[in-house]
C-alpha cells in the first residue's frame, strides 16, 4: 500500500513539474510579446523618440553643465547617482569629483560618499 502512494505522488509530482516549465515557457513567451507592445506603445506616444533624441545628443559630444548637474543632487549623494545622472563613466566622474572638490563644491565625506557645501 505504501510503495503505491510513493508511486502516485512520484507520477503527480513528475506532472506538476512539465506543467510548471510549459507554463513558464508560455509565461515568457507573453512577457516577450508584452514588451515588443510597450516598445510601440511608448514610440506611438513620443517618449521613445524622445529619448533616442537625447541619447543622440550626448552622443555628439555636446559639452555637459556640469553646475546644472551639480544642483540636480542631493545634498548627499554617492558617485553612481552622479553617473546615473550624466551617464558618464565611473572613472570620468571621479575626475569631476576631484574638480569639485578643489573649486571647494563638494567635500568628501566618506569613500564614495560627497557632501555639497
Amino acid at each position: 500500500m505504501a510503495y503505491d502512494l510513493r508511486v502516485a505522488v512520484n507520477k503527480g509530482l513528475a506532472e506538476l513539474r512539465r506543467t510548471v516549465s510549459k507554463k513558464s515557457l508560455e509565461l515568457a513567451a507573453l512577457r516577450n510579446e508584452m514588451n515588443k507592445y510597450q516598445k510601440v506603445q511608448r514610440f506611438l506616444s513620443g517618449q521613445e523618440r524622445a529619448a533616442r533624441t537625447k541619447a543622440n545628443d550626448n552622443a555628439r559630444g555636446r559639452p555637459t553643465d556640469w553646475n546644472s548637474v551639480l544642483k540636480r543632487l542631493p545634498n548627499s549623494f554617492a558617485v553612481g547617482s552622479v553617473t546615473n545622472l550624466t551617464h558618464r563613466s565611473s572613472p570620468y566622474m571621479h575626475r569631476v569629483l576631484a574638480k569639485w572638490i578643489k573649486q571647494r563644491k563638494v567635500k568628501r565625506v566618506e569613500r564614495g560618499r560627497y557632501q555639497k557645501l
